[in-house]
């Protein structure tokens, strides 16, 4: 499925959340997808939109444990620190994360 072009129907909304809880564990690629799906979806369809959101909260909650566990995040390369950050920092200006929460992280994602 391309969902980058699935996300532009409302209709295939439904696809594109069952093809993210298909993956159980993402990627940091799919995470940035992910987002950017997130991004680009109408919240007029909140079920749906919702949805994403959780997963994505779930997914960077399972990175913040791994970083909490290893003192820090060199368990992710250097381009994936990065996609980490972007993610995060476009969460926050989209409200999916309470930026404050997360801000710190993101501070040490740049800093490794």
């Amino acid at each position: 499925m391309d969902v980058r072009e699935a996300v532009k129907k409302k209709e295939n909304y439904s696809s594109i959340v069952t093809y993210f809880e298909s993956l159980k564990t993402l990627s940091v690629d799919e995470l940035v997808l992910l987002i950017d799906v997130i991004d680009e979806m109408s919240e007029e369809i909140f079920e749906h939109y919702r949805a994403l959101q959780l997963l994505f909260r779930g997914e960077i909650s399972r990175i913040i444990k791994k970083r909490q566990e290893t003192g820090d995040f060199s368990f992710l390369t250097e381009s994936e620190r990065e996609q980490v950050s972007y993610t995060l920092e476009k969460a926050g200006r989209l409200g999916v994360l309470l930026w404050e929460k997360y801000e710190e992280y993101d501070r040490e994602l740049k800093r490794v």
